[in-house]
């Protein structure tokens, strides 16, 4: 095909002239392969989907390092409108990746108690020491207070489950949901432009990840993380005072007028928008 363009004749292929703008993006989505952290069995992700649920065993994968559209980097804390709607788009995330219900608290309001983080000693949590992100690995209470500092807000979301489910074999399945939550909600909000997002879980990593390993690869110094993009630090051995937490952030419920005995387990990643 032949057009003219200022006086001078310009050869077009015929593909040229069909090409639909975009056609580049849609390219550049290719499927991945994720191992099921439950059966091992090969899941295949594409690259711009968050998640699928496992053939095999029916556990949900996901997606490491989803492709997500990089934020204008102007855009910071000094455009209010533009950061909430950040903050909406992680609470949304939240929930369709499988938490039933999040929200967006100040981060002035997370109390950090040193006599919670000792409860995992005295009290003798059978998963004390056997994992790097539980007590006595972790950097504890003190760390955290000064690291808040540089803190605004922060996420905090809710994995609510039958109690027949939190007592049965499932509920490893559960606390590794939780743990894929907020390892998915720390990278989306990097991705989206945030300076600073930590994410912390509840339950041991070992227990959760590698219950069918002796030792854990790290704390045996026998090689890396099994699950790194996965196992997220415990919140227990930072002394968060979740109690307190989920009053302010209007997540404590009233067993009495639950309908249905159910149990929850929370989460939280920590952020920091400003450039």
């Amino acid at each position: 095909m032949k057009i003219e363009s200022q006086g001078k004749e310009i050869t077009m292929s015929f593909n040229d002239s069909l090409k639909c703008p975009g056609l580049d993006r849609t390219l550049t989505v290719i499927p991945v392969e994720q191992p099921c952290p439950q059966c091992g069995e090969i899941v295949e992700i594409w690259s711009d989907e968050m998640k699928r649920r496992c053939a095999g065993c029916g556990m949900v994968v996901h997606n490491p390092n989803p492709l997500f559209a990089i934020p204008d980097p102007t855009m910071n804390e000094s455009n209010p409108s533009a950061h909430q709607s950040r903050l909406d788009e992680l609470v949304a995330l939240a929930i369709s990746l499988g938490a039933s219900t999040a929200t967006i608290v100040d981060a002035r309001d997370i109390r950090v108690e040193d006599g919670l983080a000792n409860l995992c000693r005295e009290a003798r949590c059978p998963n004390y020491g056997l994992s790097p992100t539980c007590p006595p690995h972790v950097k504890g209470p003190e760390w955290l207070r000064q690291y808040l500092k540089q803190i605004s807000v922060a996420l905090v979301f809710e994995i609510e489950a039958s109690q027949g489910r939190m007592y049965s074999d499932r509920r490893r399945e559960t606390g590794q949901l939780l743990h894929f939550i907020a390892a998915q909600l720390e990278s989306a909000a990097i991705e989206k432009g945030f300076l600073i997002a930590s994410g912390f879980a509840g339950g041991s990593c070992k227990n959760l990840f590698c219950y069918e390993h002796t030792h854990c690869r790290v704390l045996s110094k026998n090689g890396t993380c099994r699950h790194p993009g996965f196992s997220r630090p415990s919140v227990s051995g930072y002394g968060v005072n979740m109690n307190h937490l989920l009053k302010i952030s209007g997540l404590a419920k009233n067993k009495d007028d639950a309908p249905h005995p159910a149990s929850s387990s929370y989460g939280i990643v920590l952020l920091q928008g400003e450039k």
